[in-house]
């Protein structure tokens, strides 16, 4: 394990594979373990850096400030520049998609290319979404969130089936080794009120909106659909590709070759 000290706080970062480095930004529960079931096909054609912010995983847990979103933005940057990795490559989804859109918007001189999931603000529907999970979880516990989010997150066709279970049984093994319960509340506002459009028209590097076209969070759903709409319409050179048969935020989960393919097709035609 690696780690960076920034003011007394510790900042655990993980560097593996070799090529163009890849920042992998997950969410709020799954965090790196988000890309567990992909890793082996990007560390082929990529040096990929793992990390986590300050408040979660395997950084320090506790810490005299609060959390924010510029704060965690900012972990990200002390890692970069200890490592002095220039010309990097983002790719963020779920929560970690504002992260990763706010870091490039503030720090765009040392970013290639931009690959995130629409979520550029905190709408109605994620903000009841997110008071969903935190009753849940300080109810019922990490395994009944993880069933929950799970099935939020698949594919249609992988709800309530043994693919979602194992999914879910999996995800429920990271949510209790990368979060505290006691902190869930303020992870979880801390990504309701946020509104990145101003960072959206300022980004001017390479960008990919990678998602999968089904499920809940999936491309096809209406809500999701206009998330994206509004993503181009404020920043108007973006891409996008879906992912079949995959989740919203999950096709790294469901469909690893496609999505790691899509990946990096997007990355190699950039000049």
């Amino acid at each position: 394990m690696a780690y960076i000290e920034d003011n007394g706080v510790k900042l655990w970062y993980e560097i593996t594979g070799k090529g163009e480095p890849l920042v992998l930004t997950g969410g709020f529960g799954c965090l790196h373990n988000q890309w567990d079931w992909i890793m082996d096909i990007l560390n082929e054609d990529f040096q990929v850096i793992n990390w986590n912010y300050r408040g979660s995983g395997q950084s320090d847990r506790y810490w005299g400030g609060g959390y924010s979103l510029d704060r965690w933005v900012d972990d990200l940057e002390c890692i970069l520049d200890h490592l002095d990795l220039k010309e990097v490559n983002l790719w963020g989804t779920s929560t970690g998609s504002p992260l990763t859109i706010r870091y490039v918007a503030k720090y765009q001189e040392r970013v290639k290319s931009m690959t995130t999931y629409p979520m550029f603000k905190a709408d109605t529907a994620f903000r009841k979404a997110f008071l969903t999970f935190q009753d849940i979880g300080e109810s019922f516990g990490y395994e009944a969130l993880a069933t929950f989010t799970s099935w939020i997150g698949v594919a249609s066709s992988h709800q309530n089936t043994d693919f979602g279970n194992k999914l879910a049984i999996h995800e429920a093994g990271l949510f209790k080794a990368n979060f505290d319960m006691e902190a869930l509340a303020k992870t979880l506002d801390t990504f309701m009120h946020f509104q990145l459009r101003s960072e959206l028209e300022k980004i001017s590097v390479p960008t990919l909106l990678l998602l999968g076209s089904s499920g809940m969070l999936g491309a096809e759903m209406p809500s999701v659909t206009q998330l994206m709409d509004e993503f181009r319409q404020y920043c108007p050179h973006t891409k996008v590709t879906t992912i079949p048969d995959a989740g919203g935020t999950y096709c790294m989960y469901e469909e690893p070759k496609a999505t790691a393919e899509a990946l990096k097709a997007f990355i190699d035609q950039i000049p």
